[in-house]
């Protein structure tokens, strides 16, 4: 007896090969399955044009890091372009300042780059997602909205613009010295705010990019409270003991840094005295030194003291030099950042 074959009917094939794309798409959590590639995977997407959006094609073995990499591509692509805008302001100001027109500002690139791209990549979104067929590849384009961002920051520049206007009319009307500095010091940062602001709006509106106008702003309200601390707020430093010049010259390094000056004449007075003493544990191969710094800060004028520093630590290396080269290292980082963070909140109550 013959066993007999059963073979589907070409209207059942035809609806499985229908159907099987469908299924295949439903493994990949809902993601674009077609038989051809999406514009965007390769080139520039139609439905996302450059003109209205900036975009970042990413890839990779599954969903997340397809997305992932989307993220990063469009955050390298704002990173260029804020990079670029920021070097042709700085271009601009070193040109005005050979004008001798306005004031100049260093600009710490990185750091704007870094914060621009944060503020602006929030708003980015993962707007198409596709899955290669063949290799099994996951894509994603991600895309920020032209419009709908440079609305978000014209709105928060507004808002930055207006509050240090708000504070420089505090310092203008300020008698006291800290309290002019405080107004000054809080002007500075807004204005610093609305210029980023503003440096992102130019990479989103390119239109926007034209120097000039504003752009100093915050470089005048710094050197008005850079000439108030110079005035006001001049700081000498006394301090007795082993090492004394190189841990007053770190001290008066890292207030230069912050804003203030030192010179003959001093509002702000620092005294201390430092020791370094060999200690324990014996040890045949280390060797130990204990350092200690007490400083006291004195506002000359009232004679009060405002801040005072009680520090000690013990370093250890494998020969007495060394370990007193160490020491002195830990004890002038240690004073240094403590002096400056006493002397900010003596000033400026941060």
């Amino acid at each position: 007896m013959k066993k007999k074959v059963y073979l589907p009917c070409l209207k059942t094939v035809a609806i499985t090969f229908l159907l099987w794309p469908l299924f295949l798409g439903s493994l990949f959590d809902g993601e674009a399955f077609a038989a051809s590639k999406p514009d965007w995977v390769d080139g520039v997407s139609v439905q996302y044009p450059e003109a209205s959006y900036l975009s970042g094609v990413g890839f990779g073995d599954n969903r997340q890091m397809a997305e992932n990499s989307a993220y990063a591509a469009l955050s390298r692509v704002f990173k260029s372009e804020v990079q670029s805008i920021t070097v042709e302001e700085e271009n601009f100001r070193q040109t005005e300042k050979e004008k001798k027109v306005g004031v100049d500002r260093k600009i710490d690139i990185r750091n704007q780059t870094k914060v621009s791209t944060k503020k602006v990549l929030e708003q980015v979104r993962i707007v198409e997602r596709w899955v290669d067929p063949v290799s099994l590849v996951h894509y994603a384009l991600a895309a920020l909205d032209r419009s709908k961002a440079a609305s978000s920051l014209r709105q928060k520049a507004d808002a930055a613009e207006m509050e240090a206007k708000e504070w420089e009319n505090r310092a203008e009307k300020s008698s006291g010295k800290i309290e002019k500095a405080r107004a000054l010091r809080k002007a500075t940062a807004a204005a610093a705010t609305a210029e980023g602001y503003e440096a992102d709006l130019r990479v989103i509106e390119p239109a926007r990019a034209s120097l000039g106008g504003d752009l100093v702003r915050s470089g005048e309200l710094q050197h008005q409270l850079s000439e108030l601390l110079a005035q006001h707020f001049p700081v000498g430093v006394h301090i007795r003991g082993p090492h004394a010049p190189a841990v007053q010259d770190a001290i008066l390094t890292g207030l230069h840094g912050k804003g203030f000056t030192s010179g003959l004449r001093e509002e702000i007075s620092i005294h201390g005295q430092i020791d370094f003493k060999e200690t324990g544990p014996q040890d045949p191969k280390w060797h130990y030194v204990r350092w200690t710094a007490h400083l006291t800060l004195e506002e000359k004028e009232s004679g009060k003291t405002f801040g005072s520093i009680n520090r000690s630590g013990r370093e250890g290396q494998l020969s007495p030099s060394e370990a007193s080269q160490k020491a002195l290292l830990a004890l002038t980082t240690e004073v240094n950042e403590t002096v400056g963070a006493i002397l900010l909140k003596f000033i400026y109550g941060e």
